[in-house]
């Protein structure tokens, strides 16, 4: 049989009350950064690929109109009547670069998709095991020293010992020598 040297009641109360909190802030807090985690995936698996595809289309269409501009004005049926078409030329020149760009930067969209829900998840993982703890270990600790906090309120009742958290007792105890007593 183990042996326990209590000397407060209440610090032990204090100590429930204080793994109820702990419990009650880490839930809180968990519960942030699993939004933030989710946020964070919604962002680069759905916004950042859906920003990108835009963008393509638009250097798609940019492209075809750039490449139609070009076109009628080298359509011309004499040479004479053709306008200079070298702006028309610099148009499509960068309209392809933006459609490179954006085709580039959708497949690295894809990929950051794929490794940033990968690792989402492996943070939840972790995450579920401190809920756990926050959610039923800690209050399941708290409920198990309520029970022997009880049972030491019922012991000292019992006892007719004077409470170890009265302040009149400790003076008993350490042997106050002002009530008279040699």
């Amino acid at each position: 049989m183990s042996t326990s040297d209590v000397r407060s009641i209440e610090s032990l109360e204090r100590f429930r009350q204080g793994l109820l909190k702990l419990a009650d802030d880490w839930e809180k807090t968990l519960q942030e950064i699993r939004i933030s985690v989710h946020r964070a995936q919604r962002y680069y698996t759905d916004e950042v690929p859906r920003y990108w595809r835009h963008q393509t289309e638009l250097a798609e269409r940019e492209l075809t109109e750039s490449k139609d501009e070009l076109q009628r004005k080298q359509a011309a049926a004499r040479a004479s009547d053709r306008v200079s078409a070298l702006e028309a030329q610099k148009r499509v020149a960068r309209a392809k670069e933006r459609l490179d760009l954006c085709r580039q930067r959708q497949r690295v969209a894809k990929s950051l998709s794929i490794e940033i829900s990968h690792q989402c998840d492996e943070m939840l993982g972790p995450l579920a095991d401190m809920t756990d703890h926050s959610e039923t270990q800690l209050p399941a600790a708290a409920a198990k020293l309520q029970r022997l906090l009880d049972a030491l309120h019922r012991y000292t009742d019992a006892s007719s010992l004077p409470r170890l958290d009265d302040p009149a007792a400790a003076d008993l105890r350490s042997g106050d020598s002002s009530t008279g007593e040699s």
